[in-house]
This record gives structure tokens, sequence and C-alpha cells, in this order.
């Protein structure tokens, strides 16, 4: 038996413990400290039982009394990469910068989606500027959110190309408008300063044949010159294939 603090602040405490580098701490090293340590604060143990266990029991406590980024998260791996694609055809990048925006799951698989998670321990005062920027680089973009916010984001959004998804109390995903596409929104600044530095030399090598004879300092200006002469629908698909051309990490961890 197990008794768990309720409290919100035991409870953003515990979630805590689901992050990227946890996790790999626990596959690499078999590194349990500091999660025992955040679950010896907030848990009492009345019989002895595994990590996994434990990991699972304060998993299901987060689906039920305190559904952080997370849960929304696992939900869209779950269904899309795992259920939907294929881990060989598809690439997700964690925590994305777009412009002055960070987007929370960017998903590459035919085309660049891009999801914003809005839960209900969140705002919407981003949303509409992280939207913008977003729609500028993205095939298509989502808002993922609860039933806390989703009647005002379908009102305040209903004339644009975004589309909408609700995490259900069931902790689903149910699609509720479906998204359009961005392609003439698209600007070359922002797909550029998406990139780095190394992808966007090799576009530019591959589209014109050389590489600007410029000192370093003067590289980024002058790629960006010769990028805008392109075509942006174009440079936006040169741009994702240098994407999809990251690695995922740990894919059998993943699964």
């Amino acid at each position: 038996m197990m008794e768990i603090k309720n409290d919100i602040e035991s409870l953003r405490s515990l979630s805590q413990i689901f992050t990227p580098a946890n996790f790999r701490r626990i596959i690499n090293n078999k590194e349990y400290s500091f999660i025992n340590n955040r679950l010896s604060k907030h848990i009492t143990f009345q019989s002895p039982i595994t990590e996994k266990g434990l990991i699972e029991f304060v998993y299901n406590e987060l689906q039920s009394n305190y559904k952080s980024e997370y849960l929304y998260k696992n939900a869209l791996i779950n269904k899309l990469l795992l259920c939907k694609y294929s881990l060989n055809t598809t690439t997700i990048i964690n925590e994305f910068k777009i412009g002055n925006s960070i987007a929370d799951f960017v998903l590459l698989n035919g085309e660049v989606r891009v999801f914003e998670i809005k839960t209900e321990l969140d705002s919407l005062d981003k949303l509409r500027k992280q939207i913008s920027d977003y729609n500028k680089f993205a095939n298509k973009v989502y808002v993922v959110t609860n039933s806390k916010f989703i009647n005002k984001i379908i009102s305040e959004y209903s004339n644009t190309n975004i589309g909408i998804i609700e995490y259900t109390t069931q902790n689903t995903l149910k699609e509720i408008v479906t998204p359009k596409d961005n392609s003439d929104y698209f600007s070359h600044t922002i797909i550029f300063k998406a990139l780095r530095k190394q992808e966007y030399l090799q576009i530019v090598n591959e589209y014109y044949g050389f590489i600007p004879d410029v000192p370093n300092t003067r590289m980024f200006k002058e790629c960006l010159k010769l990028v805008k002469r392109i075509e942006v629908q174009l440079f936006q698909k040169l741009a994702f294939q240098k994407l999809k051309e990251r690695e995922l990490k740990c894919p059998d961890l993943l699964k």
C-alpha cells in the first residue's frame, strides 16, 4: 500500500520525475536516486515496491489529479508516433524554437506539424503570438488543450487555420477542428532561423552549388540572402528534409 500527498505542490514536484533527463539516467546508468529522493518526500510506503511500480503509481495519480504537459506529450506520442505513423518514417522534436516561441512538440512526417499544448495549469496569454510564429513555419498547427479552454479556443480561432485537439477526462485525444494548410504564411526568415548552421549551409550548397566565400561573421546574413531567392514553399520543403535527417534519440526506449 502507498499513500500520496495530493496537494498541488506535492503533485507538481512529483510531475518533475517525468523528464527525458531522468529517464536517460534510468536507462543508461540505472540511476534512480533523483526519483527515489523525490518520491520519499511525498509518498508513504507501507510495503516494498519496485521502481517501475512506483513510477506507474505516480503516473496514474497525475492522470487523475494533475494533468501536466508530460501527460499530453505522452498521449501524442502514443496516438501519433506509435499507433498512426512509424518510427522509421517520422521524426519528433521536443521544445523546438520557432521565431520567438518554443513549440512543445513538432512531428515531421510528410509535412511539418506543430502541437502547442495548453494544459489546465497554463494560461492563453501567449497563444496568439505562438500561433503566428508557427504558421510561418509549419504546414499544420494544432492546439492541444482540455475542457477548461476548449470552447474559448474554438470561438477565438474559428476563422483561422489551426487545428484543435481536446485532451479528454479519459486521458485520450479527440480532434475537434481539422487544421488547414499554412503555405501562404511561410516566412523565409522564420524557417531559416529554425535551422542549425550546418543545415542551412547544406541547403545553400545543394541548391546553388557553393557556399558564400565570406568570413564567419557574415555567413548567416549572406546565406539568408541566398535562401530568400528560393521560392518560400520550396525552401520550407528543403528545411523540412534537413530536420528529418536529425536522428531520433533512443527509439527503442521510446517504444
